[in-house]
């Protein structure tokens, strides 16, 4: 179980992905549609502050293990947009 578990966090990659259009970010004002080229900020607290910082907006954390049918998408609401 232990090595499984290994395995899982040496191929999980964070991501944030622009839900408008789909692009991953891959650096300051730098957007691909390659999961591999994206960057990979290894904890959501991370994609978190650079949501915040950058004052992203209609974006989501994508949980990606390799493959993109395994991914996990959790879709960021900001408090404007819950007070739409």
């Amino acid at each position: 179980m232990r090595l499984w578990l290994h395995y899982l966090r040496y191929r999980m990659k964070i991501l944030l992905r622009d839900t408008q259009t789909g692009l991953f970010y891959a650096g300051p004002n730098q957007w691909t549609i390659e999961q591999d080229t994206a960057e990979d900020f290894k904890t959501p607290d991370v994609a978190f502050n650079v949501i915040d910082q950058s004052k992203l907006n209609a974006m989501e954390i994508v949980v990606h293990f390799g493959e993109a049918a395994f991914d996990v998408p959790l879709t960021i609401v900001t408090a404007s947009e819950r007070n739409l």
